[in-house]
């Protein structure tokens, strides 16, 4: 009943946004996690650059810092590419779950997490949310004893979902240099093998353990001492009062410097000094309410933080499992992530805050669907079909519920599906609530982005579908027949900016198409 002789088509234009020149400075290398794992093209004649080559390290290497120029626009008009490590994988949803192809003598790589090391005015945050309280206060019911949501459809009967616990399970730092991995380890301090660290974060959790040890391969295995210290700067920048976080930041007698320099003198009496000094202090200024009232006056996640705290999850839940996301059986079935600072700037464009509802249509491991959660405090909604991806995708939420418990922030409530978003009504429920959803079509085909089309007229006016490629019919893959439906959408075109999403270096284009009419 939408056709018209004139098949309009969605109303698009090219955005170019202006930036303020700043110096060339380097930033900390972007997630990361990932953020999410969506469809990409398998191009053999490019090499991939995905997420900068140490996954693990979670402080910016030489390689990382590497970052383009400042420019006047977010265009990007002569990208350079960046040379990465042949064996950086390109993220793939299989269904195959076999380990046959585990190849330890390459160690999985993990997303690096931005710290406070990144340049003033790079550390950004979104637009304060006014009406979201971020400091955990008391326990609140996510869902039933058996880990699943209640809702309600619009006929009244209840919509169930499958979602982590509101408590989630931790994986302590402690666990990933133990077992299977700890061969691929050395004690941090000669002839201490059994030193075992505690870290205190800001809340009244326990702390995290950690065992005192290095990678044999630095460039790539997954750093415990590195994973202290950049806490501890999150912690100092976010948490602390100025002139404290000041003094604790010194370059020369700052909590973290004299951690190094403990490692460097061979001294664990040092390190565990300075590091029961600093837990002492954090549970001091919980105990004054120091803590509890700068976290009260914080109406917005720093985006430092956030890449800290997916890394962390991240790390530990999915880096495990590269070799088999690694396995893929055809270019339609090969996914990509949209990095953390990418997800940032779409959350920023289409003002996605706590009140909102979010659905990532084709989540992976759900990397996008809980940074929603965590730095908007939206609800936050995922589905996904392959499923080793949707298992590590609920894995990753219930280890990011713990997690967020440690750094004391108030989670948006998760929800995460493993199906298809075509024949899932929760799904369609969702979506007529919908505020913004999020679709890497990128390598879908002409029927599927049709079929979506369909799905998108019972979207609500003014909800924001961001994709990779446009729904007017223009794209150069995956050309569709004009629709009459697409005229109910106002289109805009934008750039990403290079190293934003894991399977190309240089900017890529993406779409927001508003429901007006």
């Amino acid at each position: 009943m939408f056709m018209n002789a004139n098949k309009p088509k969605i109303r698009t234009k090219t955005v170019t946004v202006a930036v303020k020149k700043t110096p060339s400075t380097a930033e900390s290398s972007p997630r990361t996690p990932a953020s999410q794992t969506r469809p990409a093209p398998l191009n053999k004649s490019r090499s991939f650059s995905g997420p900068p080559a140490n996954r693990y390290q979670l402080t910016a290497s030489a390689q990382t810092k590497s970052r383009e120029p400042a420019r006047k626009s977010l265009t990007a008009s002569h990208a350079q590419k960046r040379k990465v490590s042949p064996s950086t994988p390109q993220w793939a949803s299989s269904d195959s779950e076999s380990d046959e192809d585990d190849d330890r003598g390459k160690r999985q790589k993990t997303r690096p997490s931005s710290s406070s090391t990144e340049p003033t005015h790079l550390n950004r945050t979104l637009e304060p949310d006014m009406r979201r309280r971020i400091r955990i206060r008391e326990p609140r019911t996510n869902g039933t004893a058996n880990g699943t949501s209640e809702k309600k459809q619009e006929d009244g009967k209840p919509v169930k979902s499958k979602v982590a616990g509101r408590r989630g399970s931790l994986i302590h730092g402690l666990e990933m240099s133990q077992g299977n991995e700890a061969k691929n380890y050395k004690a941090a301090f000669p002839g201490r093998n059994d030193l075992i660290l505690e870290l205190q974060y800001p809340s009244t959790e326990k702390p995290e353990e950690f065992e005192a040890v290095e990678p044999l391969d630095t460039a790539e295995g997954y750093n415990p001492l590195g994973d202290i210290w950049n806490c501890v700067e999150e912690i100092i920048q976010h948490y602390l009062p100025p002139d404290l976080a000041t003094d604790l930041s010194s370059d020369t007698e700052g909590t973290v410097r004299l951690l190094k320099r403990a490692v460097h003198k061979h001294s664990p009496e040092d390190f565990q000094a300075e590091l029961f000094k600093f837990n002492t202090l954090i549970r001091d200024r919980l105990a004054d309410d120091t803590i509890p009232r700068i976290i009260d006056s914080m109406h917005a996640v720093p985006l430092s933080l956030v890449k800290c705290i997916t890394a962390q999850s991240y790390n530990r839940v999915v880096s495990p499992q590269a070799h088999r996301l690694r396995k893929v059986k055809g270019k339609e079935t090969t996914y990509g992530e949209l990095l953390t600072h990418f997800v940032h700037k779409i959350f920023a464009q289409t003002g996605l805050n706590s009140s909102h509802v979010f659905v990532d249509l084709g989540s992976g491991v759900g990397n996008v669907v809980l940074q929603a959660a965590l730095q908007t405090g939206a609800e936050s909604w995922g589905i996904e079909k392959m499923p080793l991806a949707a298992s590590l995708g609920s894995k990753q939420a219930s280890e990011l519920q713990a997690r967020a418990r440690l750094w004391n922030i108030n989670l948006g409530d998760i929800h995460l599906i493993a199906g298809d978003f075509l024949e899932t009504p929760e799904i369609d429920a969702v979506l007529r609530r919908a505020d913004v959803v999020l679709v890497n079509n990128k390598v879908f085909g002409e029927k599927l982005n049709n079929d979506l089309l369909q799905k998108f007229l019972d979207l609500k006016d003014g909800c924001k579908v961001v994709s990779l490629e446009s729904f007017g019919g223009g794209a150069k893959q995956g050309v569709r027949h004009e629709q009459a439906i697409a005229g109910l959408f106002d289109e805009e075109r934008y750039e990403s900016g290079t190293a934003s999403v894991s399977w190309d270096w240089e900017s890529v284009e993406y779409f927001i198409a508003t429901k007006a009419r």
